[in-house]
């Protein structure tokens, strides 16, 4: 019995270690399969059929000639299954289907005020389900639906156990479940928009993420994994007093990173964020004092984090789009100016995903479970 355990095991690895090659490969030929895993031309054939006959890849043409027979070329098929994503934000909420290479299939933006009543749900699950209806996937290629909000949400995605912003706490993942045919799961706003950041740099280790929108939100990431700390509450550093006594902040305090280092806070009443940058990078004086006291504050923010936790910081959110260097390099040069360990290197970055949106984050966790199963 333990034999054959082994036997099974061993074919069992050998197809997802041909799998994982081809998938991370985009494409390869039995020889480049051959040479990657050190397997015999028959066993390569043998998994090639039946991943073939799976439907998990595909003959993809031939190789270019080295001057015998062209070697078929075969190709992950990255339709096999598909993902989705929601993000619900205070005024509208958007979707978006995702391949296995996360790239999108699909992506609509909808108008609604967010509210914890059974109107708003049965709205959003109706655009889910036309949504995911009209991608013509069959139901079986659907993963699930990963969905986004800044909130902090329970171990195991199904309740929201804080959730001032959007006034949702105790909301349960069965508002949804209840409505669309597929398993949902609720996902933290930072973590999702850094589970976009660590798809797109595979050498990403540990980072503090700051998610700069209307609000802050963060992430800390420790071995590419999010740190949650023993009541999930790890990475609220929006919540981290910078000011004591100082302006209000919704969750009650005052002086928190949220009041200083916001969108909000940078911008004035019916102020548009786009207008702010314009003003700024033309040089206008007030708009430019305005900006090196929000980096003041960003500083302090910082280099209060980068004492307890020694690693990257990535600047992300609505904010990383109007980012340039100079705004790095003086944010910078503030930290160091007020740190009592000046660094010698910079570990301050714009998010290199600034322009993808946040629900294909909250999709990927579907597909990495998926990809562990199989590879």
């Amino acid at each position: 019995m333990k034999k054959n355990f082994t036997v099974a095991t061993l074919k069992i690895n050998n197809t997802k270690n041909v799998l994982n090659y081809i998938y991370t490969q985009k494409r390869a030929t039995p020889q480049m399969l051959q040479e990657a895993t050190l397997l015999s031309r028959p066993t390569i054939a043998q998994i090639l059929r039946e991943l073939q006959e799976e439907q998990l890849i595909f003959q993809g043409g031939l190789a270019d000639s080295t001057g015998g027979r062209k070697a078929n070329l075969y190709e992950f098929n990255p339709d096999i299954k598909v993902t989705v994503g929601v993000e619900l934000l205070i005024d509208h909420y958007e979707i978006v289907a995702i391949d296995l290479y996360a790239e999108i299939l699909k992506f609509e933006k909808f108008n609604l005020t967010f509210s914890d009543n059974d109107a708003y749900f049965d709205e959003v699950c109706n655009s889910v389900n036309h949504f995911i209806n009209d991608l013509d996937v069959r139901p079986d290629q659907i993963l699930g639906v990963g969905i986004a909000l800044q909130a902090l949400i329970s171990a195991d995605g199904k309740h929201i156990i804080y959730g001032k912003v959007l006034n949702c706490t105790g909301m349960d993942i069965k508002e949804f479940n209840s409505r669309i045919p597929y398993p949902c799961t609720f996902n933290h706003d930072a973590e999702s928009n850094a589970n976009v950041e660590l798809w797109m740099n595979p050498l990403l280790k540990n980072a503090i993420y700051f998610n700069i929108r209307s609000d802050v939100s963060g992430a800390i990431i420790i071995d590419r994994k999010f740190f949650k700390g023993g009541e999930y509450k790890s990475g609220v550093f929006e919540h981290m007093t910078i000011v004591p006594g100082g302006e209000p902040c919704y969750c009650g305090k005052r002086g928190c990173v949220n009041s200083y280092c916001s969108i909000s806070a940078l911008l004035g009443p019916q102020e548009d964020i786009q207008q702010f940058f314009f003003r700024l990078r033309k040089g206008t004086a007030s708009y430019q004092k305005r900006w090196d006291k929000y980096l003041e504050y960003l500083a302090i923010a910082v280099d209060n984090l980068h004492m307890a936790i020694n690693c990257n910081v990535i600047l992300g959110g609505n904010l990383s789009r109007y980012l340039i260097n100079d705004d790095i390099l003086k944010l910078h040069e503030l930290v160091n100016k007020r740190t009592a360990f000046p660094a010698a290197e910079p570990y301050i970055s714009i998010s290199s995903c600034s322009n993808i949106p946040l629900c294909i984050g909250a999709a990927l966790p579907l597909i990495e479970k998926y990809k562990n199963k199989i590879m």
